[in-house]
């Protein structure tokens, strides 16, 4: 391409790439600051804060029986808790230290690509999460997925290169188990890394990689056993492991929460996530496509680093595609949570790519080589296009065709639309859907065409690298679309004052010591400012954790709830807090007689209709 060959050869400024990269930073952080603003807490953002700020408070302990559910490694909750803890608990403390860390997720990618391919890749790799506002939307909220993100960026740091000091293996290795001990799913990471230091930096220091990475990781362990059995027991086999059935939920609990999507709807979020995380999966699977052997890379050092970031990719990507989109692993398995799945390790797809596409020097590849760059290019396109069927609108679906009969062409002309409704009896979802996937096809067999005549000869690394490069730089190019839905502002308002608010309001009228019952709404986020009233844990998690049936101690001590404990919580507690959305099924119980209301408190912790909150007390 004579685009990549201005840019490789013209002499550029030194300062040059340096000052893109901190452009490119300042991008991200103001839109980061944005969303912070502006986005939504969910459930889980407001059981990480709420967790984390009672774990360290000492009111409950992780895996504690009766407390909150741990259901996620204890960092997940202790490091949002530690961060609220120094400087205040609130969406405000957990948001800013979320974009603290997206940042050192983002410079730690720079830090590792500027090492292994130059100074330019690596500002390159800060634009990836500049533009890549879904990532950075994600990055702004107080969510696991970015903790563990900067921590194996970082590790890259520390342990991926050619040579390392001791400290900063051991530095590695301790960030490795620290990984673990904030996402159990992501447990290969420490064993593999491992054996990477053992296969890089040789045996004594893989030796003692070994042993801070155990001593860690155990350590944790052995302070919370044999409560922390519960985050693995729905992992092994039930047969195999019957001595974890106490850590498990009674099969007579069944949940209320239990998902059923269709094929067309798990594949359109299999391929949301990929349009969303667009450079580290595309590279990825492209740089599997133009992998040399070992011989034609630049170093031996490279083709290890590579090896050990491919390996950890696909084996994360796998195990996260098919528990969120191919399986129901647990009763609150989430289709669509792949794309949040795929932020926890994008650094390692981005390092990857970059590390490839660098280091690789081989020239000739097959005709099967080739097949499989224009297949993978048809079926990513096809798929892209499939996931953004939302966006066919009616110039679109009101192209005029030849109207035909019996092969005959008839007089007049009929709408697309109206072609494939009366031919095929689609649906106008359907039809969005067909058009939108004929279109990515067809966008990607044309670039591939093209890119086909102009590779004769003509660019080093033959026809495979440069369609991988051709792809990568357009869906770069045109992220705004890549991104449409997922970047969307939640709320045109500033949700951090708007909850600072709320809770401060609840903290004033609600009695210290007070027994809370919450109903008001999925995220416990307003009660993060009120430490002085008491609550029944199970709720944190709403629903997902709430069963039919069980016997009420049993699901209790495993940090869930029934009808029978909700009876009991209603008798018991002082104060209810409700939803409007919700208030409809609760009139009745609410009345007058019982329980008076305190003046509704006039800040919203949300823009979303029916988010007021009503907060009532019993009488005597």
């Amino acid at each position: 391409m004579k685009l990549i060959e201005f840019f490789r050869n013209k002499t550029w400024p030194l300062w040059l790439p340096s000052g893109l990269a901190i452009l490119g930073a300042v991008f991200y952080f103001i839109q980061a600051a944005l969303y912070a603003r502006t986005s939504i807490p969910g459930l889980d953002e407001g059981s990480y804060l709420l967790k984390g700020i009672l774990y360290l408070r000492g009111v409950y302990t992780p895996f504690q029986d009766y407390g909150p559910l741990t259901n996620k490694a204890p960092f997940a909750f202790l490091i949002p808790g530690w961060a609220e803890y120094l400087f205040g608990a609130g969406l405000r403390t957990g948001r800013y230290f979320s974009i603290f860390l997206g940042g050192m997720t983002v410079l730690g990618t720079w830090i590792t690509a500027r090492r292994w391919a130059g100074k330019w890749f690596a500002a390159l790799t800060v634009w990836v999460f500049a533009l890549s506002p879904m990532v950075i939307k994600i990055h702004a909220i107080t969510a696991s997925e970015v903790i563990v993100a900067a921590m194996l960026a970082w590790i890259c740091v520390f342990v991926l290169a050619e040579e390392r000091s001791l400290l900063q293996i051991l530095l590695g290795a301790a960030l490795a188990a620290c990984v673990v001990l904030t996402r159990q799913n992501m447990a290969l990471v420490l064993p593999l890394l491992i054996l990477y230091i053992f296969w890089q930096h040789g045996k004594s220091k893989g030796l003692w990689a070994l042993g801070v990475g155990s001593t860690v990781f155990l350590a944790v362990h052995a302070y919370y056993w044999p409560n922390i059995l519960i985050i693995w027991a729905p992992w092994l086999p039930e047969k195999l492991t019957p001595f974890l059935d106490a850590f498990r939920m009674p099969k007579d609990a069944t949940p209320i929460w239990n998902p059923t999507l269709d094929f067309w709807n798990r594949l359109l979020a299999f391929f949301q996530g990929v349009r969303y995380h667009f450079i580290p999966v595309v590279g990825s699977f492209f740089a599997l496509l133009i992998w040399a052997r070992p011989t034609h890379w630049k170093s031996a050092s490279a083709f290890r680093a590579a090896v050990f970031l491919a390996v950890n990719y696909f084996i994360l990507f796998g195990l996260h595609a098919w528990a969120a989109v191919a399986s129901q692993y647990e009763s609150y398995s989430c289709v669509f949570c792949f794309t949040p799945y795929l932020t926890f390790f994008d650094p390692l797809g981005i390092l990857l790519t970059v590390i490839v596409f660098s280091s690789v020097k081989q020239s000739g590849f097959s005709v099967l080589s080739k097949s499989g760059a224009f297949l993978l290019a048809l079926v990513l396109a096809s798929g892209i296009g499939y996931s953004l069927f939302e966006t066919i609108g009616p110039a679109l679906l009101n192209l005029p065709l030849p109207r035909m009969r019996a092969g005959q062409i008839l007089p007049g002309t009929t709408l697309l639309a109206d072609f494939l409704k009366n031919k095929f009896l689609l649906d106008l979802p359907d039809i969005k859907r067909i058009i939108a996937t004929i279109l990515g096809a067809a966008f990607s067999a044309a670039l591939a065409l093209i890119l086909l005549v102009k590779s004769k000869g003509a660019e080093r690394g033959g026809y495979p690298a440069l369609l991988a490069k051709g792809f990568l730089i357009l869906g770069l190019a045109l992220s705004p679309l890549m991104n449409y839905g997922g970047s969307q502002l939640d709320c045109n308002q500033d949700l951090l004052t708007a909850n600072e608010k709320l809770g401060a309001y609840l903290n004033a009228v609600i009695p210290a010591g007070s027994l809370v019952y919450w109903e008001g709404g999925l995220s416990f986020t307003p009660l993060v400012y009120v430490p002085n009233v008491r609550i029944f844990p199970p709720q944190i998690n709403d629903g997902y954790t709430f069963r039919i049936g069980g016997d009420p101690d049993t699901v209790f001590r495993l940090s869930h709830w029934n009808e029978t404990l909700d009876n009991e919580w209603r008798a018991q507690a002082d104060i209810f807090i409700v939803e409007v959305g919700r208030y409809k099924n609760w009139s009745a119980f609410l009345s007058p007689a019982d329980f008076e209301e305190y003046p509704r408190p006039t800040d919203l912790p949300s823009c979303r209709d029916g988010a007021a909150l009503r907060i009532f007390h019993k009488l005597p």
